[in-house]
This record gives C-alpha cells, sequence and structure tokens, in this order.
C-alpha cells in the first residue's frame, strides 16, 4: 500500500463498472477499494483515509451530490471526481463549485489522457493538502512543547540548544555569547534568554555593534555628561543605563574598538559605568547578551579582540548550526513562514508541493534562516493555492545545489554526520514514508530500512498521524 500511488475509493451502484475501473486504476498503480452503496462508504470514509473519491452522480439512497457534502463535511483533504452523463454536467459543475475536483463524463474514456491527468492531479492535491496539515500539526506540537514559539525547530542539536537557553536564562548575570553565520536566528535565541528570564518584563535593546561609528561608540554605550564636547547640551544616558534591570543584546560584538572593549569589560567586572566627563561611577543592572558570525579566537590572534574579553564572554557560549546542517527544519520553517505570509497578505495559501519543498531541501542556503524567509515572501505573493517550483524565484530553479546521497562517497567524509542529515530530511518531506523517501533517494526500500537502523534514525518521529 506504501508503494501506491494513492488510495482511491469508487462509488457506484453498478457492480461491472466498479470492476472495470478498480482493474484499471490497480494497472495503473493506484491502490483502489470499491463499494455500491453511498452510506455504507461514508461509513468506510470514517474508518480509513483516501486520496480520491470516484463516485457516480445518480445512486439509489444518496446523491453523489450528497455524498460529496457529507464527506466535505468529515474531511477536507481527500479529493472528490463526480461521474457524470452529458446530460447532467451542469449538476456536475455545481458540485465543483462546493468542494469536487472535477468532474468526468460517462462513457469513462481511460485512453483519454485528460482523465488520467484529472485523477493524477486530484491524488497529488489530497497528498498536498495532507502533508502540509500534518506540517501544522507538528508545528503546533513543537509550539506545546517549547515556549520559544518563534524557535521551530525538531533539529536534535538545536533542541539541544532551546535546553541550554532555559537554563542560563535563570541565571540573569550570566553573560551569555551566541556564536552562528548571518541569518541563523541569533537575535532570536537572545530573545528567548530574555523573555523567560528575570528581567522579562523590563527593557530588551539590540545594538548592531557594527551599525555604530567607532567614534561615538563609547558614549552610546556609556553615555555623555553636559558640556563634555559640542553637541552635549545636556546629561545623557548611554545604551547601557537605558536597558536597567534588562537586557542588552550586543550583535556583531567584535567590531567593537579595542579601547571600547576595556571599558566595556571593567563593566563586565564590575556592573558600574562611568559617562565621559565624569569622574564619579555609577552602578548598572543589565544583562549582556553577545553575538558574533566571526571567529573570535583569530581576532585575538590578530589583535583586534582583547584575549581578557574573549575569555570573559566565553564563560557561556553556544553555536546555533547553519541551515544547511539542520535541513529537516525547512518543511517546518516553510509553513510557519507560510502562516505569517497568510496573515499579512490576507492570502489563503495551504503549502507547498513537494517539487518546490525538494528544491528547498536541496539548496545550501548560506544566508541561512533570514533567506529562508525572503525565498517564501516572495513565493507566496505569486502563488495562488499553492507554493510551486515556478513560484521560486530563478537562482533556485537554475540552481545546481543538489541534495544528493552516494553512500561510497560519503564513507569517506563525514558519513555519520551527513546520513542522517541526509536521511532526517527525506523523512520530514515525505511526512515519516520510507518508501517515498527511499523514491527520492534512489534506493531500494529495505537498502534505506538499513540505514535508518544503522544510523539510529526513527522514522515515526517525522510521522504525525
Amino acid at each position: 500500500m506504501e508503494n501506491s500511488k494513492g488510495s482511491i475509493l469508487i462509488v457506484d451502484d453498478e457492480i461491472d463498472i466498479l470492476v472495470t475501473m478498480k482493474d484499471i486504476l490497480e494497472d495503473e498503480g493506484y491502490q483502489v477499494e470499491t463499494i455500491d452503496d453511498p452510506e455504507k462508504a461514508l461509513k468506510l470514509i470514517e474508518k480509513k483515509d483516501f486520496d480520491l473519491v470516484i463516485s457516480d452522480l445518480k445512486m439509489p439512497k444518496m446523491s453523489g451530490e450528497e455524498l460529496l457534502c457529507n464527506i466535505k463535511k468529515r474531511n477536507d483533504t481527500t479529493s472528490f471526481i463526480i461521474v457524470t452523463a452529458y446530460g447532467t454536467v451542469d449538476t456536475a459543475v455545481s458540485c465543483m463549485k462546493k468542494g469536487a475536483f472535477h468532474y468526468i463524463t460517462k462513457p469513462i474514456n481511460f485512453n483519454d489522457p485528460i482523465v488520467w491527468k484529472i485523477i493524477d492531479e486530484a491524488v497529488k492535491k489530497s497528498k498536498v493538502l495532507k502533508e502540509n496539515k500534518e506540517l501544522k500539526e507538528k508545528l503546533n506540537e513543537l509550539r506545546s512543547e517549547n515556549p520559544f514559539d518563534f524557535i521551530i525547530t525538531r533539529n536534535k542539536r538545536m533542541k539541544r540548544l532551546i535546553d541550554f537557553v532555559r537554563k542560563v536564562a535563570f541565571f540573569d548575570d550570566l553573560t551569555v555569547l551566541i556564536y552562528g553565520e548571518s541569518g541563523v536566528g541569533k537575535e532570536l535565541f537572545a530573545r528567548a534568554i530574555h523573555k523567560i528570564s528575570p528581567r522579562k518584563d523590563k527593557p530588551f535593546i539590540t545594538i548592531n555593534c557594527a551599525a555604530i561609528a567607532p567614534d561615538v561608540m563609547e558614549s552610546e554605550f556609556f553615555g555623555v555628561k553636559k558640556g563634555v564636547f559640542t553637541g552635549a547640551v545636556e546629561d545623557r544616558k548611554g545604551i547601557l543605563e537605558q536597558a536597567e534591570k534588562g537586557t542588552v543584546f550586543l550583535d556583531e560584538i567584535s567590531e567593537l574598538p579595542l579601547h571600547v572593549q576595556g571599558k566595556f569589560l571593567r563593566f563586565l567586572e564590575n556592573k558600574e559605568i562611568r559617562r565621559i566627563g565624569e569622574a564619579v561611577s555609577r552602578k548598572v543592572d543589565v544583562r549582556i547578551i553577545a553575538a558574533t558570525n566571526k571567529d573570535l579566537q583569530e581576532l585575538v590572534n590578530q589583535g583586534k579582540f582583547r584575549i581578557d574579553l574573549y575569555h570573559r564572554l566565553l564563560q557561556s557560549a553556544i553555536e546555533i548550526p547553519p541551515l544547511r546542517e539542520r535541513r529537516e527544519d525547512i518543511p517546518l520553517l516553510v509553513n510557519y513562514f507560510i502562516e505569517e505570509f497568510n496573515k499579512r497578505y490576507k492570502k489563503n495559501i495551504k503549502g507547498i508541493t513537494q517539487d518546490a519543498l525538494i528544491v528547498l531541501t536541496g539548496y545550501r542556503w548560506e544566508g541561512n534562516v533570514r533567506q529562508l524567509k525572503n525565498v517564501v515572501n516572495q513565493a507566496c505573493i505569486f502563488a495562488d493555492e499553492y507554493i510551486d517550483v515556478q513560484h521560486l524565484p530563478p537562482f533556485l530553479r537554475d540552481s545546481k545545489d543538489e541534495f544528493t546521497f552516494d553512500y561510497s562517497k560519503a564513507k569517506e567524509i563525514h558519513t555519520k554526520r551527513f546520513a542522517q542529515s541526509y536521511f532526517r530530511v527525506l523523512l520530514s518531506i515525505t511526512g515519516g514514508n520510507i518508501s517515498q523517501a527511499a523514491k527520492l533517494a534512489n534506493i531500494e526500500r529495505q537498502s534505506l530500512q538499513k540505514l535508518l537502523k544503522k544510523f539510529g534514525i526513527d522514522p515515526s518521529e517525522f510521522r504525525r498521524s
């Protein structure tokens, strides 16, 4: 059943039609069941999930139109095709307005490619609806488990970071250093720490050190006494004072000039600041969370970063992995962003096709989550119902990046880490369906099962039924 192209239920009161259609559709690779009573069909649908129902329009006890309406009340992901005679096409069109995918006229000509196109697309639509519904359910599960609903992940390494955040957040004097490439979400983690800390109701101030000119950085951080220089017409608090009792997030701390680094280190050690031009120090109670995408150790070696400040920051440090190392998060992130942009643009995009998702998971994402969000934003503008490959920007459609797996080569370099990431992505895309994952990987199902066992991956982790 897992190997079929999809599951179809045929409903018709004529037994010979049921037998004929079942044989033809099964020959095409579908898993097919038939039933000659629409009332029994409804009971079966309550117990079993089908990708598609093909029903005759005129039947005793219940019409195909009534069956459609009853199914839609119970199940919004199963596609429905009405089979109708030429004289009742108007009724079939009415059924489409009530939720039917399409109609096919009697007698069905299975030599007509349009008939197969309708059936194939109806099954595909149902699968996409189910996959996206499952992703949304998984998102809701993650949100219930995680107090930081803006950090979307099923990656084990990321979950360990969240556990770390939970622990360090309550030690509100502890300085935290966050490493990570641009766009991975360093500020999200900083906000998460603040959000559950005792300082959560106090200010959270974000400063990009790279955006402040070096000659004014000291005054921006520590404040200025009135009259010290031209333009200082009044006493002015610096950032650290403004955040009293709260948290300051210093992004790109590597850009601090050396003379400011020394003064900042003294603040970290004694929690005192001195405004420029003042002789008296004052106590400031503020937590510092710093972040950088540069190698501070290398900057220390180059004499551009103080070693004592480096070791002071290093007491509690985390590194956020780039998106290409946690590709199994991409389907969840895509769905999360679709929800966000649906609200922003007042659209009703239901999800993303598997083909488009494969393209997204195969890309390297040098710009990380920020870049992915921008791509989904653009796709949501152009898509009507589902994001498909044609809605993605050209650099993705034409990209040579492919997340393919050559097991013989992988043996030579980082086998376990790469394979675990690769297979987790495939299972994430297919909702834990091993057969579909094996097809995407172009390997036998049994081979994939052995590899999953070898690398300690449980497919049930990715199933949401």
